[in-house]
């Protein structure tokens, strides 16, 4: 990982300890990646996590939403 990617994985872990009853999904497919302060249940619940076509780009739309 790099620098930034740690530093965004850091503030995901605060940010999901604190708000978020320590809820985080991070998941990668094949096109994607998709960031979620939640424990989805079902693919909706997936279909609306936060995509990114790197784990910084999802982690900063998901940290940063009006950026």
């Amino acid at each position: 990982m790099s620098d930034e990617e740690i530093d965004v994985w850091e503030r995901l872990v605060e940010v999901a300890n604190r708000d978020y009853d320590g809820h985080l999904t991070i998941l990668k497919f094949t096109t994607n990646w998709r960031i979620g302060f939640v424990t989805p249940s079902d693919r909706d619940m997936i279909d609306e996590m936060v995509t990114g076509n790197t784990f910084a780009e999802a982690a900063y739309k998901l940290l940063f939403p009006k950026r």
